[in-house]
């Protein structure tokens, strides 16, 4: 048998040195948002009952997730999602509390991907959930929060996608055809895959909701877009639901970020799980959204609690990709006694250092060539030996 005693599951990774440092600082940059927008931090358990999942099959595939079975021979999962569980969290321990509620988490989430070699199963994620409201402001806040949050991670080098779920809904509601070719239908859409939609539309392209449809993989850009989709389909709700997304579309414009922010009508993805508004935030060099929320006025109720929900989780491993290298403004250097005699004076001298906001390392080597190989390793400029007097031996010295 074969032992894995070396390395890590598919789809997992350690972290060292940089990598963390990364994930730390993207971590504290979108919690230091959170934090002093008003959000309060909730942390659900990784392991979570699968009936808490099962109530919301229709959002979440059950096949996705990781299965286990406790000593009471109860099925657990390992936690696929961080939403659900804050719901569930809301309608329970918080149902008394008064909203709006506005809640931040950060957590790992798994699930097997299947279909998807490579993709890890085992992400880091950190959201907020914005419960109760009045839902036009509401959608302005996390929005806002949303762009914020692209803008603290990636500066000027990402786009922002917005979209209205309910335009979709809309057309989709008004084509008279079977579930299973709506279903196709919405996959096509969602691949942009032009090819297969005009195929699949070709009966049905003397109504005014296929031929909406067939553009709808098109409507990507400005406020043009929006008013080419006024006049494809506005009809079952689809007039109030551009409108909506307009009124997002222009306050978020109004903040400064007209070259990041963009419409796309084709946005379909989870169709069923949102209600409203929808957002991806991207990266430069990055195919996938490290950043995706939206409201879902629906799922509360699956707890028995009605309430008007929006939010958005990042993907903190995605995210750590692009954060910018800066410079570290403290110096950093290693500091070493002499000899033993002189330990207690060297602490000293580092705690100093360190109170005046220097990195400082402490050296447990004998070997004065040690320290300095260490030193050029770690890309450390500066050795300062204490004894009777401190020596400092600088990068040229080294």
């Amino acid at each position: 048998m074969k032992m894995r005693d070396t390395i890590t599951p598919d789809g997992t990774k350690d972290l060292i040195f940089e990598e963390y440092d990364n994930y730390v600082t993207v971590s504290q940059k979108i919690t230091d948002l959170f934090v002093r927008q008003g959000y309060k931090g909730v942390l659900t358990p990784t392991l979570e009952y699968y009936d808490v999942f099962a109530k919301s099959a229709q959002y979440l595939p059950l096949d996705v997730m990781y299965k286990l079975v406790d000593e009471k021979g109860r099925l657990l999962v390992l936690c696929p999602d961080c939403t659900i569980p804050v719901a569930r969290l809301v309608t329970t321990r918080l149902k008394d509390q008064k909203k709006p509620l506005r809640l931040y988490y950060h957590h790992n989430i798994y699930r097997m991907e299947l279909d998807k070699r490579g993709k890890p199963i085992e992400v880091n994620q950190i959201g907020i959930e914005l419960v109760g409201g009045v839902e036009r402001k509401s959608d302005f806040e996390v929005v806002e929060l949303a762009s914020d949050c692209m803008k603290a991670i990636g500066e000027q080098q990402y786009r922002f996608e917005l979209c209205h779920i309910g335009y979709f809904k809309a057309i989709m509601q008004s084509m008279d055809m079977e579930e299973d070719v709506k279903e196709t239908i919405h996959r096509y859409i969602e691949q942009k895959n032009y090819a297969a939609l005009t195929n699949i539309l070709e009966p049905y392209k003397e109504q005014r909701a296929a031929r909406a449809l067939l553009q709808l993989p098109r409507l990507f850009g400005g406020m043009e877009v929006i008013e080419q989709a006024y006049t494809l389909f506005d009809e079952n709700g689809a007039k109030e639901s551009l409108d909506d997304l307009k009124r997002v579309y222009e306050y978020v414009q109004s903040f400064g970020e007209e070259n990041q922010v963009m419409i796309d009508l084709g946005l379909v993805n989870q169709a069923d799980y949102y209600t409203g508004i929808i957002f991806r935030g991207y990266l430069n060099g990055i195919g996938e959204p490290v950043l995706s929320g939206g409201r879902y006025d629906k799922l509360l109720g699956e707890f028995g609690e009605d309430s008007k929900a929006i939010g958005f989780g990042i993907n903190v491993g995605l995210a750590s990709k692009r954060i910018s290298k800066q410079e570290d403004e403290k110096r950093k250097l290693i500091v070493c006694a002499k000899n033993e005699s002189y330990a207690i004076k060297a602490s000293k001298y580092q705690r100093q250092l360190r109170e005046e906001g220097m990195i400082v390392i402490n050296s447990v080597l004998d070997c004065m060539e040690d320290v300095i190989a260490y030193a050029k390793q770690e890309q450390i400029k500066e050795i300062h030996i204490v004894g009777d007097e401190v020596e400092v031996r600088k990068e040229e010295m080294i």
